[in-house]
């Protein structure tokens, strides 16, 4: 399920039908002591997007115990796992409920994660085999993280818009399996960047932003720095090829 660029970059919660309200946490969530900080965050992430490899990893990891019953993990989904070890259940409850809304609960009887509206006991909606590999799809999307080929945009503005998105893609997805940064692409340094450029941006708002926000406006901003260095080029040397609204096409479409 591809969600709208114009939704996506509101900052807006996005309701899914039978489920409940998904958003990309605003920066100051988090900050180290009035959030949850950015290595939880990161943490969440890696989460929900583990293939079978790597919750079982973390599993056996976490546990101390080589889980037997995970052998023949070929064989099982990321939601068979969850749905038969309850260390999974956990952590996957705490990662997906803190992109949502409302409060989110394992059910063993049923087999999925119940939905609560917020601050009431009252079941809106369901997170379950059927709907699982969306509802990882959509949080990761809410964060400009896009793993999947079904997610990569069909139509691109331009080369240079194609490679900007490839460059976030490899660098999100390197993030996704190693703990090892990438300085250049750390929250952090892109944080910095957009306050110092003349952006707007300053250390006493952008954290206002949402992560998705925030990756968007920096991608904006270093493809039309691009697009000013062209018009620079074709000012003093002219050309046949220079479009005067390349700067008004989208990144991706």
């Amino acid at each position: 399920m591809k969600l709208h660029y114009e939704d996506l970059v509101s900052g807006d919660p996005i309701p899914i039908n039978g489920v409940g309200h998904f958003r990309s946490p605003q920066l100051k969530e988090l900050k180290p002591t009035t959030g949850i900080g950015v290595w939880k965050y990161r943490f969440y992430i890696n989460v929900i997007s583990w293939e079978q490899e790597d919750l079982i990893k973390y599993l056996r990891y976490v546990t101390g115990k080589k889980m037997k019953a995970l052998d023949k993990a070929q064989n099982l989904s990321v939601f068979d796992i969850v749905s038969i070890v309850p260390n999974a259940q956990t952590i996957f409850t705490e990662a997906l409920g803190f992109f949502m809304l409302e409060s989110l609960e394992w059910d063993n009887d049923s087999k999925s994660f119940i939905v609560y509206s917020s601050g009431k006991k009252e079941q809106i909606g369901s997170i379950n085999r059927d709907n699982f590999e969306v509802i990882r799809d959509i949080v990761l999307q809410l964060n400009y993280v896009n793993l999947g080929n079904k997610t990569m945009p069909t139509k691109f503005a331009s080369k240079e818009a194609e490679a900007l998105w490839q460059k976030a893609q490899e660098h999100l997805k390197r993030a996704n399996k190693s703990h090892q940064k990438d300085e250049k692409m750390a929250l952090g340094n892109i944080i910095s960047k957009l306050c110092a450029a003349p952006t707007g941006y300053t250390l006493l708002n952008i954290y206002e932003l949402t992560v998705f926000q925030l990756y968007d406006q920096f991608f904006q901003y270093g493809y039309l720095r691009a697009m000013d260095i062209n018009e620079m080029a074709f000012s003093n040397h002219g050309g046949k090829d220079f479009d005067i609204q390349a700067w008004l096409k989208p990144i991706f479409n």
